[in-house]
């Protein structure tokens, strides 16, 4: 070990004195020679940095889910170019009628229901209101509504003027009652003020010879139910306001028509094509009775364009076939089998083609349903319809 010196040696003793008193000394702190040994020491020496890992790249953001499409109404207004599609062709020249059948006696369409129910596409029927009730519970999309006798035809256009005028069924039939004759035919003159004058002048005058019948039939037909359950335009508020609803956004076409003429029938299956919307529900009432099957009537049966599921709807007044209601049995049909039926040329009219679809066994009249018959084959029962939306 190394000996301090004397001087070193009372010098470092005068500090620590020093330090013990809290005095201070110069000299004291002044580092000890060099041949003194170093004090130990903690520090260590920082070691090398590291290097900086890169940042790990920002994750792409997600793209942007693409907004559903907006949910198209079926029966939104057409557009331009359709309306006048839904409006073009040619139609049958009317000859005066004897008989107005402004108003139906036929009460039971209620026994077809199961066979259009939420058919959609397009309707083409014959006679008055009972069109309405049959539209609305098929939820038809476009309608073509077609008469012999010109007065049917001028009423579904007072009726179009009138709905679109009625919030409710029961302000509709109140249009037609004493009371309000002027405030009615008000909205008449209104709604046809551009027409040629002989023309606004027969609608009005329509309106008031009708007006009364209208009135009591339709008194009837607002309180039509079967076993609990509204059954027809009027007594059901869902199905007026779809029939109203059609009218608001011109989707029905009235027009003078006759089923065996050359040209309001070609019309209907022309446009109905042209605006690809397949004709679901054909209703023929019972004007088959008054006609043969002609050239043009098949021809203008078998020019409509349906598909598997459309049917044809007519009534029959006869003894020996049971009646839904006093006077009509209600026959369901599929177009397919009636187009084919009459291409067959022993169908030479209505009853024929009964007589030789009964010998061939595809004519059910007895099918669980007072008064309603199936004719031709793939129609299911009203049984089998009944277990199918049970299960559904």
């Amino acid at each position: 070990m190394p000996v301090m010196s004397g001087t070193a040696t009372r010098l470092l003793s005068a500090c620590l004195l020093l330090l013990v008193t809290g005095l201070h000394q110069p000299g004291c702190d002044k580092q000890p020679p060099a041949d003194s040994p170093t004090p130990p020491t903690d520090v260590q020496p920082a070691p090398e940095s590291a290097p900086v890992p890169e940042a790990a790249p920002e994750p792409e953001p997600e793209p942007e889910p693409e907004p559903e499409p907006e949910p198209v109404d079926p029966l939104a207004k057409l557009s331009p170019e359709q309306q006048s599609v839904f409006l073009s062709g040619e139609t049958d020249e009317l000859s005066p009628t004897e008989i107005h059948y402004i108003k139906t006696n036929e009460s039971r369409h209620d026994v077809w229901f199961p066979y259009i129910e939420g058919a959609g596409g397009a309707y083409v029927g014959v006679g008055s209101d009972q069109n309405y009730t049959l539209m609305a519970k098929a939820r038809s999309e476009l309608a073509f509504l077609l008469d012999i006798d010109i007065r049917v035809v001028y009423l579904h256009r007072v009726y179009e003027v009138l709905i679109e005028a009625s919030d409710t069924p029961e302000q509709l039939h109140q249009r037609f009652e004493e009371s309000q004759q002027d405030d009615s035919l008000a909205l008449l003159e209104e709604a046809f003020k551009d027409l040629p004058a002989g023309e606004k002048k027969l609608l009005l005058r329509y309106y008031r010879a009708s007006r009364e019948t209208v009135y009591r039939h339709l008194r009837n037909v607002i309180r039509r139910t079967r076993d609990g359950e509204a059954t027809s335009w009027l007594s059901n508020p869902e199905m007026y306001a779809h029939i109203r609803k059609l009218y608001q956004n011109d989707r029905i076409r009235a027009l003078g028509g006759d089923l065996a003429g050359a040209s309001s029938m070609q019309t209907v299956g022309k446009v109905a094509a042209e605006l690809d919307v397949p004709i679901k529900v054909i209703y023929l009432s019972n004007a088959e009775e008054y006609f043969r099957y002609t050239t043009n009537y098949r021809a203008n049966i078998r020019n409509f364009k349906g598909d598997d599921d459309t049917v044809v709807l007519r009534t029959i007044y006869n003894k020996e076939w049971v009646h839904a209601d006093s006077l009509w049995a209600y026959q369901v049909q599929r177009l397919s089998d009636f187009q084919t039926r009459l291409g067959e040329t022993k169908n030479r009219s209505r009853n024929p083609m009964f007589r030789y679809a009964t010998q061939e066994n595809v004519l059910d009249k007895d099918t669980g349903v007072k008064g309603l018959s199936l004719l031709g084959t793939g129609l299911q029962r009203p049984d089998a319809l009944a277990e199918k939306s049970d299960e559904g």
